[in-house]
C-alpha cells in the first residue's frame, strides 16, 4: 500500500472520528435543553428533517394549558449547529397556531413546517393518539417501488 493511500485512509478515518464526536455533542445539547424545558412542564417538539437542505427541530416549553412559555430553534446542515432562541410565541396557545398565524409569517418554510409537526404532535398526545411514524426515504421509495411494479402487474 502506497503513502498516499495510507493518508488518505488515516485521513478517513479522522474525519468519521471528528463527526462522531461533533454528533455526539449535538445531542448531548439537545438532551441538555429538552431536560431545562422538562422542569418548566410539557415540551413540544417538532421536527423537518433535511434531506439535502438544512434540517430544523423546534422545541417549545409549555404550561399546563397549552400556553407557550419559549421557544428554541435548531436549525442547520451540520452537527455544528446549536440552539437559538424562537422569539414572538411567548404566550400564545400552540394548538392555535396555523401557517395563517400572524406570528409565523415571518419564518422561512422549513421553520414553519417544523412548527406545525409540534403542533400535530402535541395534539396527537394530548388526544391520547400515537404519534404517526414518517417513513424513511428508502422505505418510501421501496413502497412507491412497490406500487410502480403493481400498477404495470394489473394491465
Amino acid at each position: 500500500m502506497s503513502s498516499s493511500m495510507i493518508l488518505l485512509i488515516v485521513l478517513g478515518i479522522g474525519a468519521f472520528l471528528l463527526q462522531s464526536f461533533l454528533g455526539f455533542i449535538q445531542i448531548k445539547n439537545f438532551g441538555l435543553e429538552y431536560s431545562r424545558m422538562r422542569k418548566l412542564g410539557r415540551v413540544a417538539i417538532g421536527r423537518r428533517p433535511g434531506k439535502f437542505r438544512s434540517g430544523t427541530i423546534i422545541m417549545f416549553a409549555l404550561d399546563k394549558e397549552g400556553i407557550i412559555k419559549y421557544g428554541r430553534k435548531l436549525q442547520g446542515t451540520s452537527v455544528i449547529a446549536r440552539f437559538k432562541e424562537l422569539e414572538g410565541y411567548d404566550g400564545i396557545k400552540l394548538d392555535t397556531l396555523t401557517l395563517q398565524s400572524k406570528v409565523m409569517q415571518k419564518e422561512i418554510n422549513l421553520t414553519k413546517q417544523a412548527i406545525i409537526n409540534a403542533v400535530e404532535t402535541y395534539n396527537h398526545v394530548v388526544n391520547g393518539e400515537p404519534i404517526p411514524e414518517k417513513k424513511a426515504p428508502l422505505a418510501h421509495a421501496a413502497h412507491k417501488m412497490k406500487g410502480l411494479t403493481l400498477s404495470f402487474s394489473k394491465k
